[in-house]
């Protein structure tokens, strides 16, 4: 059992390995990479602030993800951050002890709390990180989300995109119905 353990943590070392130096994944960000909470989709963007310092491939990309509505969360929508356990749910991109099969997003510096799978959209914001450090995640022991207060130089960065509105939906379903209404005036003519 415990063979089957230390192989599978050095295939998601080597997974992790081949992915540092990947370049950013230009794809809209799939649905099992984010979650919805208080009004918003909140992605896991990076394991270090917004400008790392580290360098331009460390530090948040948005020029890609930016064009379908990705930003960084203002301090009031901070204040409502998701924690750490609401990005774990079944069907999520990153597999319990393992990396997404897509993009290579993987969680670093686990605990007894990682209990299955979770969400990390690191490769979709950086250009040469493709983790999430499960214990800088809000409530976690290495403190608050980059840009909160208590926050630290190593907090993980979240991104923010609204939630469309029921009405944008109904406008969208009476734009399809008049397509498809045209098209049936057009045929029978």
């Amino acid at each position: 059992m415990l063979s089957k353990h230390l192989a599978s943590v050095l295939a998601v070392l080597a997974l992790a390995s081949s992915y540092s130096q990947a370049a950013l994944i230009d794809a809209p960000l799939p649905g099992n990479a984010y979650i919805v909470h208080n009004g918003l989709k909140w992605a896991w963007a990076s394991p270090l602030p917004a400008v790392s310092g580290w360098g331009e491939d460390y530090d948040l990309d948005l020029s890609y993800q930016g064009q379908f509505g990705w930003r960084l969360p203002t301090a009031a929508e901070l204040a409502l951050a998701p924690t750490a356990q609401q990005f774990l749910f079944r069907g999520a991109n990153v597999p319990l002890n393992d990396a997404d099969p897509v993009s290579g997003a993987y969680f670093t510096n686990v605990d007894e709390s990682l209990t299955g799978a979770a969400a990390c959209a690191a490769p979709y914001f950086t250009k040469a990180l493709a983790n999430c450090d499960w214990l800088d995640g809000a409530g976690q022991p290495g403190g608050a989300w980059a840009g909160q207060l208590g926050s630290s130089d190593v907090a993980d960065q979240l991104v923010v995109q609204a939630v469309p509105e029921p009405e944008t939906y109904a406008l969208m379903g009476l734009g399809v119905v008049g397509l498809i209404a045209s098209r049936r005036r057009r045929r029978t003519r």
